[in-house]
């Protein structure tokens, strides 16, 4: 029972993580999506034609790569959740696989960090400012906003 209950709560909690990236991933209701937001950041920064130019060389890089990790994180879950339906399950196969998906899941961080870190290269010196302002607003977790006015700043 002990060696099912932790295979339950690992299988909640990446269920929850699933939801989680779904949502982030495909975009939320009202919104443009997630190719929008490149957009919407040249747009915002008003990027010259020389800085759109390599803007979009560096979307397309950065979609590239976060395809290509999510194509293994999904592999990898499939192998994870394969088990789930077999007569017995060996805890060390499940614990490898779980480390293999946390670790494509920190190169999906660590290339979302770069694809950042190259566009506020791009910038000048009134664009990098607007830039931290830019993300300083999108890092917030706690969803203040219009859709939610009587929350305090």
């Amino acid at each position: 029972m002990k060696k099912n209950t932790v295979l339950y709560l690992l299988l909640i909690v990446l269920i929850i993580m699933n939801v989680f990236f779904l949502f982030n991933y495909i975009g939320r209701p009202g919104l443009n999506g997630r190719k929008e937001s490149g957009n919407f950041i040249a747009t915002e920064l008003k990027f010259n034609d020389k800085q759109l130019e390599q803007f979009k060389s560096l979307e397309t890089k950065h979609y590239a790569v976060m395809r290509a990790v999510g194509d293994e994180i999904r592999s990898l879950k499939d192998q994870l959740f394969n088990n789930i339906s077999a007569a017995s399950v060996n805890q060390q196969d499940i614990n490898n696989l779980t480390t293999a998906i946390a670790g494509k899941v920190i190169l999906r961080e660590n290339e979302l960090f770069k694809r950042l870190r190259d566009i506020y290269q791009l910038c000048d010196d009134n664009q990098k400012e607007q830039f931290k302002s830019i993300i300083k607003k999108s890092r917030r977790f706690d969803m203040r906003g219009p859709e939610h006015p009587g929350r305090p700043e």
